[in-house]
């Protein structure tokens, strides 16, 4: 009897049997891995020339002669990919894992060192269809609205990248320390802030869960709850630090 995933014999070193997790994969995702490389890279050559394309379209806009008109442009380009794109599909990316690490506690195989601990380290199955509420469908909306805004409102502005670059540049005795203070500001505190936040919004519902006033399927409506706001706090701090680290990037060097 074959493992799911392990070598076939049959089939020469390094081939495998198909089995219930190439079935989950998605369509493009399934068959020759040549394929699967070719449209990878077409993904990419698009998203690269919607980049540039994008860059130059925004500079030609404006009409802006200043010296620093590429860096505004390209500061434009990259905050709303970001706070929108990369934004969304971390978060929807890190619900998918907490889910994983869900599924591996529960058969008791979470062990500190452990690479399928790592996010994006190993291929993940779907998270669990869930019959979502509409006063969390709303909230949900409300909060990836609100993260987008914030994150377009703070670092959409070059004068706002100026501004924080300036700021850390007073408050900090070298680059080494720069870098430090920018991932205390941009990074771990609002991770702990929305962090705090959702457990609040959590509190009693875990009450009434630990008080055994729950049925199952509100306990997994509650997990999959727990999982949503946890990867939407961890995606908006990740996103936040990317934009400035970015934003940095395009201030000294365009």
């Amino acid at each position: 009897m074959t493992n799911e995933g392990m070598p076939d014999p049959r089939r020469g070193t390094g081939s495998t049997i198909p089995g219930a997790a190439e079935q989950r994969m998605p369509v493009w995702l399934r068959g020759p891995r040549w394929r699967r490389w070719l449209l990878i890279g077409v993904v990419l050559l698009v998203g690269w020339s919607a980049l540039f394309g994008g860059w130059i379209g925004i500079a030609l806009l404006r009409g802006s002669t200043d010296r620093n008109a590429g860096a505004v442009a390209f500061n434009i380009v990259l905050i709303v990919f970001m706070a929108t794109v990369l934004f969304l599909l971390l978060q929807r990316g890190l619900y998918r894992w907490f889910w994983h690490i869900d599924r591996r506690r529960g058969h008791g195989r979470v062990d500190h060192g452990d690479k399928a601990l790592v996010f994006g380290a190993v291929r993940t199955e779907a998270p669990p269809v869930i019959a979502w509420p509409w006063q969390l469908r709303v909230r949900h909306a409300g909060f990836l609205l609100i993260g987008m805004a914030t994150l377009l409102f703070v670092f959409l502005p070059f004068e706002n990248q100026l501004a924080i670059g300036g700021f850390l540049a007073r408050h900090s005795a070298g680059r080494a320390s720069a870098g430090s203070l920018s991932m205390l500001i941009f990074a771990w505190l609002p991770l702990l802030l929305l962090g705090l936040l959702s457990m609040l919004l959590l509190s009693r519902q875990m009450r009434r869960r630990d008080a055994g006033l729950m049925d199952a399927e509100a306990k997994r409506v509650l997990a999959a709850e727990m999982n949503w706001l946890f990867s939407f706090a961890t995606a908006f701090a990740m996103t936040m630090l990317l934009c400035r680290l970015f934003g940095a990037m395009v201030v000294h060097y365009l």
